[in-house]
């Protein structure tokens, strides 16, 4: 390839990397995090009694219970069973959600604010569902540009793929190891890049597809992918879910039933379907359906169905690594470091060439510190807290903001602390809080990463800081030097 296409390229990177970098870093960092999503649930409430399996006579008596106290209207009632990721027994409705212990009594009100702002903050910025889609969906057309872009513009691939330079002012050490990320990683940020864009784009995606293959029907396209509801006839009365959970194990017993879903309650359409993960398929989950005396009625087809409804229904685990227990979630969770981690260094390395503009610099410091700051101290705000947990974090990140252009000697380091600091404050309120419970697997299991971090930047912000102080001691010596010298002459 010659070196105008190179350079062009280039010339792309920079500037589309530069001029989106805070929101694709907020994106990456948030997705980062969120890939333990299902894990943030149980630590916000980590005394809740945890079960490998559940009765069908409980999940009865905690559903009947659970309507008894929640009267009002709704047009689905959902159980999610201790066999999903989460091992633990929930009966809800669209308005509330309780906790139920193996007897079927109900425990306490389900309460994930925390993890929904956060998993908001990935799919939407925080912003009205429909825009902010969309605008984390372009985001994610935007970084399979920036992996193109960045391919084309490495000069030596094969040559440099495993080089890393140390020494200096660290600013070639930036670049080799955002080149080794960029490119080692490559696959995976595809991935990542193009299921982000789906969940946004479907929409526009299923326009398209209904005006060029079906006269722009966009109900028939839908049926394609998503099965329609079976046609019954008139149902009445109590959905039996126990029933119908009974037969899970005849009809699946490889499966783990996920959760259940009826829908169009109170309706002469009613019916039940139970989700079960699919061994060694990526799709999220097969359908079970039954009528509402819990009659099998026939599978969603999901598992067995064309390629591209199986593709779509395997877009949830591709994105966020939810296809091999922790094992998968771990490699997703270091691949998303490695990502948010080329934001910051793409950005690092263009402040470098600039000389490291102050104010500019300090800014994305608060920026990328920071906003690991907020989060912690928005975890905090939430166990005192019932407001908008948005509001808090991005109050937080205004803060931030102040603070970086008002304080000239808030420089990195000291961000790094910052950030260390504030997660050293969640986990001693949550200890606080929660008291025995904080040694709980479903703690412990975020806990320790979240204390490796706080040591991790405490001793890299020292060490920073020390760097720094030995650079200006040998600026102000060279500068006592350069004066002597005059006085001399």
């Amino acid at each position: 390839m010659d070196k105008i296409t190179k350079q062009n390229a280039l010339n792309a990177h920079n500037w589309v990397g530069v001029f989106l970098s805070v929101l694709l870093f907020l994106v990456c960092l948030s997705g980062t995090i969120a890939v333990f999503h299902l894990e943030f649930e149980r630590w916000e409430q980590p005394h809740i009694q945890e079960m490998d399996n559940v009765s069908p006579a409980a999940i009865e008596k905690a559903m009947d219970t659970f309507l008894a106290q929640n009267t009002q209207e709704t047009h689905h009632l959902y159980v999610v069973f201790p066999t999903s990721d989460i091992p633990r027994l929930v009966v809800e409705n669209d308005h509330a959600a309780y906790f139920a212990d193996t007897q079927g009594n109900l425990i306490e009100k389900e309460s994930v604010s925390f993890t929904e702002m956060l998993v908001d903050l990935h799919l939407s910025l925080n912003l009205p569902n429909s825009w902010g889609m969309i605008l984390v969906s372009a985001l994610g057309a935007i970084i399979c540009t920036l992996i193109v872009t960045g391919v084309v513009a490495h000069k030596r691939i094969a040559k440099d793929a495993f080089k890393l330079r140390r020494g200096g002012n660290g600013q070639q050490a930036q670049i080799d190891l955002h080149n080794r990320f960029g490119l080692w990683a490559a696959p995976f940020h595809t991935i990542i890049a193009v299921t982000g864009a789906y969940f946004g784009l479907a929409g526009v995606i299923l326009i398209v597809v209904a005006s060029l293959n079906y006269d722009g029907d966009r109900e028939a396209v839908i049926e394609q992918i998503f099965t329609p509801d079976p046609v019954l006839t008139p149902q009445e009365g109590k959905a039996a879910i126990g029933r119908a959970f009974a037969q899970m194990s005849e009809l699946a017993p490889e499966k783990s039933p996920i959760f259940l879903t009826v829908h169009e309650v109170g309706e002469p359409e009613q019916f039940i379907e139970i989700y079960a993960k699919a061994p060694n398929k990526m799709i999220y989950a097969e359908g079970y359906r039954f009528d509402t005396a819990g009659n099998f009625i026939g599978v969603a087809g999901y598992e067995h169905g064309e390629w591209g409804k199986q593709l779509v229904w395997s877009m949830y685990r591709l994105h966020f690594g939810d296809f091999a227990g922790l094992i998968s979630k771990w490699l997703y969770f270091v691949l998303g470091v490695m990502l948010t981690m080329l934001c910051v260094s793409g950005m690092e390395i263009w402040l470098s060439k600039k000389a490291h503009p102050p104010l500019a610099s300090r800014l994305w410091y608060a920026t990328v510190w920071g906003s690991v700051g907020a989060l912690a101290l928005t975890g905090v705000a939430d166990m005192f807290f019932s407001g908008s947990l948005i509001a808090v974090f991005w109050c937080v990140m205004l803060l931030n903001c102040v603070l970086a252009a008002t304080l000239k000697t808030l420089t990195k380091p000291y961000w790094l602390a910052l950030s260390g600091i504030s997660v050293l404050v969640l986990l001693v309120t949550y200890a606080v809080v929660n008291g025995s419970a904080f040694f709980t697997v479903s703690s412990l299991q975020l806990n320790g990463p979240m204390a490796v971090y706080v040591v991790w930047s405490l001793y890299r912000s020292a060490v920073l800081i020390k760097r720094d102080k030995k650079v200006l001691n040998q600026q102000n010596a060279q500068a006592q030097g350069t004066t002597d010298s005059e006085v001399t002459a």
